[in-house]
């Protein structure tokens, strides 16, 4: 029988939230954001009071990266977050890896849910239960009140920015060539380049930004139209090429297409599965749009 989510919630006395479980385990405030189909699939974090500590507390995730099973882990401001690798029953290994952390936080001296992870001061039966990047703690009120102005400010600093589409639309033109050139290449080894368009989309969008795009439907929509119409050019220019193989030219390649038979259903295969991969790459990038556009102080509130 599989280990669910709430199953480990009720063993361990801990809230279920939507994707998501959270409360006190070992003495720590913790939360565990899973989703199947997400990146990552599951998200491991420990709020604890450890400044001073990060260098041990790396060395530590670094000498247990193997027998914890953590693909990947970082060290932040309010505690610790892990990535369990994507095999196995993922609360059971969840379970493993939070006895195994809190065990240590403990051993360094860091401090727990009895204190404010933003000051490290006792908490004794004060504070209130606070979130931050959607993760729930008890803190002081002061001094979660002085992290929001904070995040306010910077949130602010964020959107001062400029909005550089031009250097944008540059970046995501060259992501979608890289795009149309892998389609080339995989329709003249496989006869099958759709996989082309969704990589030329999802690197438009990263390059995109990377340029100093800002996050937006236009980004979105500019990505996924210039990834289509270069796949589509590809996908064109391929067919031209079995045209001159068959000793003709585009014309050649249509005819074979009209005729029917095996030519026809990979042609059709291979222009549904462009669009429905392509349409696939925007709704991933859409995604990345919404979570870029959330401020921190989204994340942040009195619960």
């Amino acid at each position: 029988m599989r280990y669910k989510m709430k199953d480990f919630a009720a063993k361990h006395g801990l809230e279920c939230g939507k994707g998501c479980v959270w409360g006190v385990f070992g003495g720590y405030h913790v939360h565990i954001r899973y989703a199947p189909l997400g990146n990552p699939r599951c998200l491991v974090t420990v709020v604890a009071r450890a400044e001073g500590k990060e260098k041990q507390l790396e060395k530590f995730l670094e000498a247990n990266k193997q027998k914890l099973a953590i693909s990947n882990y970082g060290v932040i401001g309010l505690g610790l977050m892990v990535c369990p690798k994507f095999t196995g029953e993922v609360f059971a290994r969840a379970e493993n890896i939070l006895t195994a952390l809190t065990a240590h936080l403990k051993k360094a001296g860091a401090g727990g849910a009895d204190v404010c992870p933003y000051c490290g001061q006792p908490l004794g039966g004060e504070g209130v239960m606070t979130t931050e990047s959607d993760i729930p703690f008890r803190a002081h009120e002061e001094c979660f009140l002085r992290a929001l102005a904070g995040a306010r400010a910077k949130d602010a600093e964020n959107a001062a920015k400029p909005d550089r589409k031009g250097l944008g639309a540059f970046g995501g033109f060259l992501g979608a060539l890289f795009g149309a050139v892998l389609f080339v290449l995989t329709y003249a080894w496989w006869n099958f380049g759709a996989l082309g368009g969704a990589a030329g989309a999802l690197l438009a969008y990263f390059l995109y930004r990377k340029l100093g795009g800002k996050d937006s439907l236009f980004a979105v929509a500019y990505c996924g139209g210039a990834a289509l119409l270069l796949s589509l050019a590809a996908f064109a220019f391929g067919l031209f090429m079995d045209g001159r193989e068959a000793g003709g030219g585009f014309s050649e390649a249509l005819q074979a297409v009209a005729a029917g038979g095996a030519g026809t259903a990979v042609f059709i295969i291979d222009l549904v599965c462009t669009f429905l991969f392509i349409a696939a790459a925007c709704a991933f990038n859409y995604r990345a749009c919404r979570r870029g556009r959330r401020t921190v102080e989204d994340g942040m509130r009195r619960l």
